[in-house]
């Protein structure tokens, strides 16, 4: 029973250590499903995987929380992706899209911090392609240049 437990390892957000009371992922495919009129067989494109969203519920407790509390703020706040590890093995590049930090009375030196994460991903470069529209009327402009040079060489004969 405690095989898993042995393999916990400390959750954090970018370096940031905390302790997590719940974690939970989304996912999927992205479908566009087409109907069309007078058929009764839908057709459903798949578009490719979803992004991975997280939803994390960490705390932070101990005499100097509020120090961890503003250092883990500090990450989730932070531009751009960084690295979010889960106790259970789950590692990976995300971007923190809102958490709310809670501080209750009756619970001192304790503070509860809803994250949640989407999957950061790779932006792949640009591809350039040819203008073939330009490509067709700057063709077209000089056959029709052409058509009229030689019209003109015709008429001055």
């Amino acid at each position: 029973m405690s095989e898993w437990r042995d393999r916990l390892r400390p959750a954090s957000f970018r370096g940031v250590e905390f302790h997590v009371e719940l974690g939970a992922r989304s996912g999927g495919r992205r479908l566009a499903p087409h109907e069309y009129p007078k058929r009764d067989d839908p057709y459903t494109e798949d578009m490719g995987r979803r992004g991975r969203a997280f939803s994390v519920i960490g705390y932070l407790i101990g005499p100097v929380f509020t120090a961890d509390r503003d250092a883990l703020i500090d990450a989730l706040e932070r531009e751009g992706a960084g690295q979010l590890v889960l106790p259970t093995g789950l590692s990976m590049r995300v971007m923190c899209t809102t958490y709310n930090s809670a501080e209750r009375r009756e619970r001192g030196g304790y503070v509860e911090i809803d994250m949640q994460f989407l999957e950061a991903g790779t932006q792949e470069p640009l591809r350039t392609s040819d203008d073939t529209q330009a490509k067709v009327t700057e063709s077209a402009e000089k056959a029709s240049a052409s058509t009229t040079a030689t019209a003109n060489e015709t008429i001055s004969v």
